[in-house]
């Protein structure tokens, strides 16, 4: 029977995460035959070949999927051991911190936190992910330290702290030749042209909240997320119906004005999320207060 130490269930990790034993060894800075040795000794452990190579990418066998997670549970609290400390010291801190966020709070949140970082934390690095559907899943793997949007339906075994409420404004160009003194109807919001977004995980449907009110907007452009919207707008006779704090961003780069919208569009709160599993290690606690702290106000 083979020893199991923390080496190898890293490797096993790597591998999991990279689908490439050349990008795990690289990565922790062992060779390809050392790597592929230790992997060799976890297959005869658990008898089974826990990898498979389809085409350039080393898959994981079912086995490798069920282990995944207790083994970045594993690795996770042996970090806890060693980094334990009463005080987490930002000023000297080198670490990297793993964030998911939508393409808003990436244009909203992300200069804030950046800004509190440069002065306050200035080693610390940030590795920003979009939100997805699996997002949950590398929560829990230990892949993504902290969420921040609208993430509904989490299972219990996440936390949540609301950082503020967010709601739906519209957007138009300044010289839109209909559209003037920041007023809109509905009969012209549904007459316009619309720039719709289907942002697709951590947003709501606008689109199918007008299909349940039985309203129909006339969509000349569809976009993947909310990034270009604000050019496309400024840049036409079109519209777009954005979250309030994104368009306060737009306005302030784009010859744009912002107009209330005249559909009872439904309000969500914006939040941070983080798996119980980190809930007690320093370092994201710190990170979780600076981003209340700066996000909340």
């Amino acid at each position: 029977m083979y020893d199991i130490d923390i080496k190898i269930l890293n490797i096993f990790y790597c591998i999991y995460r990279f689908k490439s034993i050349s990008e795990a060894a690289n990565y922790l800075n062992l060779s390809q035959p050392t790597l592929s040795n230790l992997l060799n000794k976890l297959r005869k452990y658990y008898n089974d070949p826990l990898f498979l190579r389809v085409g350039n990418e080393m898959l994981p066998t079912d086995l490798s999927k069920q282990l995944f997670p207790l083994v970045g549970e594993v690795l996770q609290k042996f970090e806890l051991v060693l980094n334990f400390s009463d005080q987490f010291d930002e000023i000297n801190s080198q670490l990297k911190f793993n964030i998911a966020m939508t393409d808003v709070s990436h244009l909203v949140l992300l200069p804030k936190i950046s800004t509190y970082l440069k002065q306050h934390a200035p080693g610390i690095q940030l590795e920003v992910h979009s939100i997805t559907l699996d997002t949950a899943d590398k929560m829990k793997s230990g892949e993504i330290d902290l969420a921040i949007g609208f993430l509904p339906n989490l299972e219990p075994s996440f936390y949540q702290q609301k950082l503020f409420e967010q709601y739906y404004v519209v957007i138009a160009s300044k010289d839109h030749p209909r559209l003037q003194d920041n007023k809109i109807s509905i009969e012209q919001y549904l007459n316009e042209k619309h720039i719709d977004v289907d942002a697709g995980a951590g947003h709501y449907s606008l689109e199918q909240v007008c299909n349940n009110l039985g309203l129909k907007r006339s969509i000349v452009m569809k976009l993947p997320s909310y990034l270009g919207v604000g050019l496309v707008v400024q840049e036409s006779e079109s519209i777009a119906t954005v979250p309030y704090y994104l368009s306060e961003v737009l306005l302030a780069r784009g010859n744009l004005q912002i107009l209330a919208a005249p559909i009872d569009f439904p309000t969500y709160a914006i939040k941070q999320f983080w798996h119980v599993s980190s809930h007690h290690k320093k370092s994201q606690k710190w990170f979780r207060n600076m981003s209340y702290e700066i996000l909340s106000k």
